[in-house]
């Protein structure tokens, strides 16, 4: 009692499913059908979708007691969900423009067959929708040719910074990618695994600090992390030795939860790098000690152009990489 055929067409009765709208928190007089395609004139009403139609034979199609056709395309996906993952599953992922109509299809279908009737969430109990992609402020689209695959951005970035700077946005809202997103990635992943190689022979304490990522409790605030991440690295600057075994803790309870800080390979510096850097250092330590300070200076400007950053002190200079 919830389908009706016209002409080999099988619909659905939106009308025979009370909870229609409840997905995009609006009734059904609010929602405007025919946003994507023209309304057929076999419809009892306007929002009525179609379960089953007829194919012409150069479609695909399959016998039925009304003829040979094929599945409507929202019909499609609660099928495969159904298949693959239950009658009843946790997550149903997509983009902002499935909201309507696309998943109150899926779940007025669903819930009329597999599911409950009276409850949506007998089908799926969270929907995460995301936020559309731009690239430098243009929207992503084959007809503008500015497609970006990441297989193909992993041959140019290592893959833990594109997870950085993908998780940089919350997923609901949209990701404008652009070359200031990918290096303030890169910076954040520099740092990140140098602290971490820093307290290489530091022992973790048992328990890290939960407060740091309780935020992702919060309709997963990727953005709000990012930013309790920046602070643990600002406050990492002037915390005494006894704190160092909770601070790689958080480091390694981060890097479990994000995907990130388990390549022990990141950021390896060659032997030949090392022994140029320890070269020009010397040199600039000779040229000081003969008051020659503008080759210093030349020396520390080379030095900064490789990445490398130095602090002098009275027991000699030491010397990281920043970038």
């Amino acid at each position: 009692k919830h389908a009706y055929e016209k002409d080999k067409h099988v619909y659905f009765s939106v009308n025979s499913f009370k909870n229609y709208g409840k997905l995009s928190n609006k009734k059904p007089g609010e929602l405007e059908a025919g946003s994507r395609v023209e309304i057929s004139k076999l419809k009892n009403n306007p929002l009525d979708f179609v379960l089953w139609k007829p194919s012409s034979t150069d479609d695909p199609g399959w016998d039925s007691p009304w003829g040979r056709g094929r599945p409507g395309w929202h019909l499609e996906c609660s099928v495969m969900s159904e298949k693959y993952l239950g009658k009843n599953f946790d997550i149903h992922g997509g983009g902002l423009d499935l909201i309507f109509p696309h998943h109150e299809n899926e779940i007025a279908q669903s819930c009329c067959t597999a599911a409950e009737n009276s409850n949506p969430e007998s089908y799926a109990k969270y929907w995460m929708h995301n936020g559309f992609v731009t690239i430098d402020g243009e929207k992503m689209s084959k007809s503008l040719g500015n497609i970006i695959l990441v297989n193909e951005l992993t041959h140019k970035y290592h893959g833990e910074v594109i997870r950085l700077a993908l998780l940089s946005t919350h997923y609901r809202q949209a990701l404008d990618w652009n070359d200031n997103v990918i290096h303030q990635a890169k910076k954040l992943l520099d740092k990140l695994y140098s602290l971490l190689n820093e307290l290489n022979d530091v022992k973790e304490s048992k328990e890290p600090d939960n407060d740091l990522i309780e935020i992702l409790l919060d309709d997963l605030n990727t953005p709000g992390l990012m930013a309790n991440i920046n602070k643990l690295l600002k406050n990492a600057e002037s915390l005494e030795e006894g704190d160092k075994p909770n601070l790689k803790s958080n480091l390694l309870l981060i890097g479990k939860l994000m995907g990130i800080l388990e390549d022990k390979s990141y950021n390896q510096i060659s032997s030949e790098f090392k022994d140029k850097v320890d070269n020009l250092i010397e040199d600039r330590s000779n040229a000081k000690k003969k008051r020659d300070f503008e080759l210093a200076d030349k020396i520390r400007s080379e030095l900064i152009d490789l990445g490398v950053e130095i602090n002098d002190s009275p027991e000699g200079t030491t010397w990281k990489v920043v970038k």
